[in-house]
C-alpha cells in the first residue's frame, strides 16, 4: 500500500525537476560560452600559453613529415616525436613538458592521453635513463644562505627601485616564496601582526590555483639592513608617497629623475632580472642563481638553524615534508622567517 507521503514526494520531484519533452531541452549558446570561460580559468595563463606553444610544435613536427596532427594522436607517432626531440639533445624535462601539453589537449577534447600508452611511457622512461647514463643532471637553482642574501641587499641604493628590490629579495628569502608568489602579492595582502611582524596573505599560488589562501608570518630581522619587515615598510612608505596604497606590491619602476611607478605586477622574468642585477652589483656569482635560489636557501638555512620541519613545511607550503598544521593561532609560535639571522 502506497502511503500519502510517498505520493506527495513523487509530485514534489516532478515539480522540482521538470522533464522537457521533444526537442525543448536545449543548451543555449550562452551556456556553452560560460563553460569555455571556466575551462580556460582552470589553468594559469602562463601554463595555457606554454601548452599552446607545445601543441603547435607537435603540429609543425607532424606537418614536416606529412603526418596528421589531428587528435587523437597515434601513440607510435607520439613516441617517435619524443625520440626525435631527445635525439636533438633536448633535456628529459623539456620532452616531458611537451608530452604533458599533448596529454592535456587530448584530455580536454575527451580523448585518452597518449602519455598513458605503455609504448609512450616506456619511450619517455628510456629517454630519461639514457640521459642519466650520458651524464645529464637536471639543472637546479643553487641555494643561497643568509650571508649571500645580506651581500645582495646591503649595497642596494636608496632609490625607489632599490627599495623595491631590497623588499622583494628579503621577503622572497624569509618566506621561501616562488617568483610567481612575489608577483601576485598585493599591498592589501599585508597586515600588522604581533611581535612587530606582518601577516602576509598568499591569495593563491602555483600549488593553490583555486585560491584557498594561506597567511604567513613575516618576522622582524635582527639586523636593520636585512630586516624584511623594515624593508617592506620602507617600500610601502615609498609607494604611499607616490599615491599608491593598493594593488600589486611589486611593480615596475621607470628610469629617470622622477621615476614612474607601473600599475601592473612584475613578471617572473622581472624578478629574475632584479636578482641578477643585485648579484652583479654585489659581486655575487650568478651561476645557478635564480629566484628559486631564495626558496631553496630558505629551506636549507632554516634546517641548519634547527627550525622544526612543521614550520618549514607550513611557510614553504611543502606537503612532502610533513603534514602541515593549519592552525592560524600557532603561526607565530616559532616562525621560520624569524630564525634566519636576517
Amino acid at each position: 500500500m502506497t502511503s500519502p507521503t510517498s505520493s506527495h514526494d513523487d509530485v514534489a520531484d516532478t515539480a522540482v525537476v521538470p522533464r522537457p519533452s521533444g526537442n525543448d531541452g536545449l543548451l543555449l549558446p550562452g551556456d556553452l560560452g560560460s563553460v569555455g570561460s571556466y575551462l580556460a580559468a582552470a589553468q594559469a595563463d602562463a601554463t595555457r600559453d606554454a601548452y599552446a606553444r607545445d601543441v603547435r610544435a607537435w603540429a609543425a613536427w607532424c606537418a614536416g613529415r606529412s603526418l596528421s596532427s589531428a587528435l587523437p594522436a597515434d601513440p607510435l607517432t607520439v613516441a617517435a616525436w619524443l625520440a626525435a626531440m631527445a635525439d636533438e639533445g633536448r633535456s628529459p624535462s623539456y620532452v616531458s613538458r611537451r608530452l604533458s601539453a599533448l596529454n592535456d589537449a587530448h584530455r580536454s577534447a575527451g580523448h585518452p592521453a597518449p602519455g598513458d600508452s605503455e609504448g609512450v611511457r616506456r619511450t619517455l622512461a628510456g629517454i630519461r635513463r639514457t640521459a642519466v647514463r650520458a651524464g645529464h643532471r637536471p639543472r637546479r637553482a643553487r641555494a643561497v644562505d643568509t650571508a649571500t642574501v645580506r651581500a645582495l641587499v646591503e649595497d642596494l641604493p636608496g632609490t625607489l627601485a632599490g627599495r623595491r628590490d631590497r623588499a622583494l629579495i628579503l621577503v622572497g628569502y624569509a618566506l621561501g616564496l616562488r617568483a610567481s608568489d612575489l608577483c601576485w602579492l598585493r599591498i592589501e595582502d599585508l597586515a600588522p601582526a604581533g611581535h612587530g611582524g606582518l601577516d602576509v596573505l598568499l591569495r593563491f599560488s602555483k600549488t593553490d590555483q583555486e585560491g584557498a589562501g594561506e597567511t604567513l608570518a613575516l618576522a622582524e630581522g635582527v639586523r636593520e639592513v636585512t630586516c624584511p619587515v623594515r624593508a617592506v615598510r620602507a617600500w610601502l612608505a615609498a609607494l604611499a608617497e607616490h599615491g599608491v596604497t593598493s594593488g600589486p606590491l611589486f611593480r615596475s619602476v621607470g628610469k629617470g629623475r622622477t621615476p614612474r611607478l607601473g600599475t601592473a605586477p612584475l613578471t617572473t622574468r622581472s624578478v629574475d632580472l632584479v636578482l641578477e642585477r643585485a648579484a652583479r652589483r654585489a659581486g655575487v656569482s650568478t651561476e645557478g642563481l635564480s629566484p628559486h635560489s631564495l626558496r631553496r636557501g630558505f629551506a636549507t638555512t632554516a634546517y641548519a638553524q634547527g627550525v622544526p620541519e612543521k614550520e618549514i613545511s607550513r611557510t614553504g607550503r611543502w606537503r612532502s615534508l610533513v603534514v602541515r598544521s593549519y592552525d592560524a593561532s600557532s603561526r607565530w609560535a616559532d616562525p621560520a622567517s624569524g630564525s634566519l639571522g636576517l
